[in-house]
């Protein structure tokens, strides 16, 4: 007795080849609602943040301070604007990205103030060991802004220079003599001593600016460091050396210096507070291989001529500033009630040794004291992070249809989380409990499938493909093990359409493309059409895409390199980009798949799909409205919304995400589609099949493990074709339809005898 069912494809045309003429486009969405352990989060789309450094500034053209917050691991600007606390007190913070891309591109440390004293606060950053500054020119709520120092200059002891400040380090820039300009407080070239940069543009024009003169003597402030809590007091600043009657005053022992665990090099974060409330602004100070905040004490007489005498090495007293390393302070009212609170980060470009724990390295001290005689208390050491969606390190989102009711589900890997002395990761899983057009993600497990327990990996990167061509969704992961990379394919047991069943201990191994490296980023997708998976692969060290032709099949893959300079980036691209996370997806409707290339350095560009596949990518767009989402980006697609065109979603090295609505122009061909019913049976059959192809074609059929059964077979346009398969055994077949300019139909057969 023969069991009949029905069979669905495995592939639908890829492409059409009519002229597009759509422009691409996407914009940032907050709208769908995220919530982790039934928490609704404010900003869940926000991007994550990894070493904080916060600004105020007013951005909407309100009467309250809005929040800059720059990330100096990812050079990524993000921007708040404060509103009322739902909770009835206070603010909250809700993520703003439409105003990041009026800042100019940063790095390394950025701070606002305002120097010329006109209300709206300006930039400073670094350069190349120099200071830039850009002048605030917001108008009618546009903000905006112009480079007016390019370098800043002083005039040091033997003429006019550019300023120095190493991108290492944390300046604080503050009107600290009180005369009504904007000094600068840094280290000097050795990074032991600190050289004020007094502003004078009060004292030789009236009006503030940007003259700023190195102060007079050696040093400043009487004081020099070396390494991590060695403080030198009274040290004679017109000569340089000696000393002028050290005051142990308050001196307590340090931290654990743990230089030997990262390099030794200098490195100063610098705030100014008065801690004691008596009129003399004091000195907080971080150390590259310190774990600790140190409190210098000045003594005066006054803050231009100031003298610090003593230093505490925990601050505040109570539940001190604690990093594994080189801690940073600011001072801002970020809880609305008119009081400057304390907040510190991390200083470091990277998780180093992975000692830092990123999902919480925002530390939030509120003050209960008032401005000039601050009482700092902790809050939370999760400040904003608490409130989006922030794995820690290098988030690797993924979309399927994981419980079978049409709309999209989301998996997020990540780097990992230090835990005892390993550092390991795993993939979240977010069920979708909207709609297929208004999502909305709830947090359902840390480890999904156990992933993480299992697998003992770091930098978990999960994708959905199509690997078997039975039409269901397949998963891939690929994570870092103890000495390589690793690449596990899930094949998906259940049928099309129903939710996926996914069995860790059957996690087929991929054999490792030799090429492959640790930072390398892997898309898995059908590039030459022939119904079994091939590889593209950003290469981080490089900058090249290399592409795997798979050889075998679909189950067994060989892979092949037919390309190392896939698309025509060459070495020469890294600097820029480095590794590249590769999407391919028809983004605005018109039957021919686009190539989203989200890259390490923070770049989004859209290029035409290679024909044929050696050809040099033509770009279509470098989508400049959305600037530059964060660093480490690792894309996805779906359509989320209901609107037929694939929406983007973005991981990055800050640990987070962010959702981009497809706003493409949907393109309408006019052209018939190719017939997608099926055009081979019976199925199932026990000897003879009827081919009716809609164009002269070549029919083959090979068994799931890629044996052939059938090869080159003629089928004419529109006639009827028998083709005999006595030879073979019972089981599952892929017919495949191959024809000059139409894409490769397969189609699943079973053989029954």
């Amino acid at each position: 007795m023969k069991k009949l069912f029905t069979l669905c494809l495995l592939f639908i045309p890829l492409f059409n080849y009519a002229q597009s003429n759509g422009k691409i486009g996407f914009r940032y969405d907050q709208s769908p609602p995220v919530s982790v352990n039934g928490r609704t989060l404010l900003n869940p789309w926000a991007g994550g943040l990894n070493t904080t450094q916060y600004s105020t500034i007013r951005l909407n053209g309100d009467t309250r301070d809005d929040l800059m917050v720059f990330d100096r691991s990812t050079n990524k600007v993000s921007t708040f604007v404060a509103i009322d606390n739902p909770a009835g007190t206070g603010i909250s913070w809700k993520h703003a990205p439409e105003y990041e891309t009026a800042f100019p591109v940063m790095s390394s440390w950025v701070l606002l103030v305002d120097y010329d004293g006109d209300g709206q606060k300006d930039i400073y950053t670094v350069g190349s060991g120099n200071v830039l500054v850009f002048h605030n020119e917001s108008q009618n709520g546009q903000l905006a802004f112009k480079s007016v120092a390019n370098p800043l200059m002083t005039e040091g002891f033997s003429g006019r220079i550019q300023l120095y400040i190493s991108s290492i380090d944390m300046p604080a820039i503050i009107d600290y003599d009180d005369d009504g300009d904007v000094d600068i407080i840094c280290f000097d070239g050795t990074g032991n001593l600190i050289a004020y940069q007094q502003n004078m543009s009060v004292e030789r024009t009236g009006k503030k600016g940007l003259d700023y003169k190195r102060y007079q003597n050696f040093c400043w402030g009487h004081f020099q460091k070396e390494y991590c809590n060695d403080f030198q007091f009274g040290i004679q600043c017109e000569t340089g050396s000696g000393r002028i009657g050290a005051d142990p005053g308050r001196a307590n022992p340090g931290r654990a210096d743990l230089s030997g665990a990262r390099p030794m090099h200098t490195g100063n974060t610098l705030t100014v507070v008065d801690t004691d409330g008596d009129g003399l602004k004091d000195l907080l100070f971080g150390f590259v291989s310190c774990e600790n905040v140190a409190r210098l004490h000045n003594a005066g007489p006054n803050n231009e001529k100031a003298n610090f005498t003593s230093y505490d090495s925990l601050f505040p007293a109570r539940n001190p500033i604690l990093f594994p390393a080189f801690p940073a302070t600011f001072v801002e009212d970020v809880d609305g009630d008119g009081q400057k609170d304390l907040l510190a980060s991390p200083n470091v470009s990277m998780n180093e040794n992975q000692l830092f724990d990123f999902r919480a390295s925002g530390w939030f001290y509120k003050n209960v004291g008032t401005n000039q005689k601050p009482d700092f208390q902790l809050v939370q050491k999760d400040f904003l992070q608490n409130d989006m969606l922030d794995l820690g390190e290098r988030a690797a989102p993924a979309l399927a249809d994981l419980d079978g009711d049409g709309d999209m589900d989301l998996l997020v890997g990540y780097g990992g989380v230090g835990s005892g002395t390993a550092y390991r990761a795993g993939v979240w899983h977010f069920e979708n409990k909207g709609t297929t057009q208004a999502p909305s993600f709830s947090l359902v497990t840390t480890d999904y499938l156990g992933i993480g327990q299992a697998m003992k990996l770091t930098n978990v990167v999960p994708s959905f493909v199509d690997v078997d061509g039975n039409g269901s969704m397949d998963l891939i992961v690929t994570g870092i093990n103890a000495s390589a990379v690793e690449i596990r394919a899930f094949i998906n047991t259940a049928a099309k359409g129903v939710a996926p069943q996914f069995d860790l201990a059957k996690a087929i191994l991929w054999p490792k493309p030799d090429l492959m490296g640790a930072g390398d980023l892997l898309t898995v997708t059908d590039i030459d059409r022939d119904g079994k998976p091939d590889l593209l692969i950003g290469r981080y060290n490089y900058g090249t895409i290399l592409y795997y032709r798979n050889a075998g099949t679909a189950l067994s893959p060989v892979f092949q390199l037919q390309n190392q300079t896939f698309g025509g980036f060459t070495s020469d691209d890294y600097v820029y980009a480095k590794a590249r996370s590769i999407v391919v997806a028809d983004l605005n409707g018109d039957q021919k798949n686009e190539l989203v290339l989200a890259a390490d350095n923070g770049s989004v560009r859209v290029y035409e799909f290679p024909d044929p596949l050696n050809k040099t990518l033509t770009l279509l767009d470098s989508l400049p409205s959305i600037g530059l989402p964060g660093a480490g980006l690792i894309a996805t697609t779906a359509d989320l919304d209901g609107d037929q065109l694939p929406d983007l979603v973005l991981g990055s090295m800050s640990g987070g995400l962010r959702y981009l609505k497809n706003t493409s122009q949907k393109i309408v061909t006019g052209l018939p589609e190719e017939p997608i019913s099926p055009w081979v049976f019976p199925n199932p059959t026990d000897r003879y099949l009827t081919v009716r192809s809609p164009y002269d074609a070549s029919v083959d059929v090979v068994s799931l493990s890629g044996q052939v059964v059938l090869a080159g077979q003629s089928v004419r346009a529109n006639i009827e074709t028998v083709i005999d398969l006595k030879s073979a055994a019972s089981g599952m077949y892929l017919a495949r339809l191959s024809a000059d300019n139409h894409p490769v139909r397969v189609q699943k057969i079973v053989v029954w005898k």
